[in-house]
């Protein structure tokens, strides 16, 4: 099979914790009193973090309860799909894919989230016993005894905000019946799925609530890479110096005309 590579189509933006959020880290000695679950922390800086890998596994999980089908993915050999956008976008084991129907790198890269600079002042600021973060008291309760059981769980507070960049390649396969570009949508999908989810820890008592404010999106052919212009500058720029408070975009933005636009840049290519 063979693939060409045709570009890119970068999303960055904010992810904004609209409830508490907690993505573990590790707990290295135990303290009388101390946090039970802590969150994932940037060992120089010590702020916490969301690992890009949180982010795109979820998505993949969303997006593959949606397609109906979360009991096939990740696939065996036997589930092989070349015309999957599971597989597509987020990537299948080199050895179940045959080689003569090896479909070429993962689409999609997800970047760390880490905070902005408003996020860090006003960590700074917080009135907590935590570094950055709060606790989050809980109870389990014995149904027989109906002793309590109490534990402390660390929380990025409400209102935190993280920046973070996604990348789509879209490649051109020669014997596919469906292209690249015709699976951005289903990213954008898994998104709002997202959206209307959890991320993290404590779903269901409610954490992890977050919502996308994402920059006009960075589409670079491959072309646009050999004579790099102020959109190539602008996506290697930090996020909290391109983006705009006032003029950001939400998932729901992306009508279908918008995504005619940015997916008609590689139909010919």
């Amino acid at each position: 099979m063979k693939i060409e590579f045709l570009g890119n189509i970068i999303l960055r933006g904010k992810i904004e914790c609209l409830t508490g959020l907690h993505i573990g880290g590790s707990k290295d000695k135990l303290e009388i009193g101390g946090v039970d679950s802590p969150v994932i922390r940037d060992p120089f800086t010590q702020y916490p973090y969301i690992p890009g890998s949180s982010l795109k596994g979820k998505m993949r999980t969303l997006l593959a309860y949606h397609l109906g089908k979360a009991d096939i993915d990740p696939p065996e050999k036997e589930n092989f799909d070349s015309n999957s956008s599971l597989q597509r976008i987020f990537g299948v084991p080199a050895e179940v894919a045959p080689k003569e129907e090896a479909i070429g790198p993962t689409r999609l890269i997800v970047r760390d989230a880490h905070p902005d600079q408003e996020t860090v002042m006003m960590w700074k600021n917080l009135d907590s016993e935590l570094m950055y973060t709060e606790y989050k008291p809980e109870n389990t309760i014995n149904k027989i005894t109906s002793a309590a059981n109490p534990r402390f769980l660390e929380r990025v507070v409400k209102g935190s905000c993280f920046n973070f960049e996604m990348i789509f390649g879209v490649y051109k396969l020669d014997n596919c019946e469906k292209q690249d570009i015709d699976f951005f949508k289903d990213l954008l999908l898994s998104m709002k799925l997202l959206e209307h989810n959890t991320l993290g820890g404590s779903g269901s008592r409610g954490y992890g609530k977050i919502s996308f404010k994402l920059e006009e999106p960075y589409v670079l052919t491959r072309a646009d890479y050999l004579k790099p212009d102020e959109r190539f500058k602008n996506s290697l720029k930090d996020i909290d110096v391109t983006f705009d408070k006032d003029k950001y975009l939400r998932l729901s933005d992306f009508t279908d005309e918008k995504l005619a636009g940015i997916m008609n840049k590689f139909k010919n290519l």
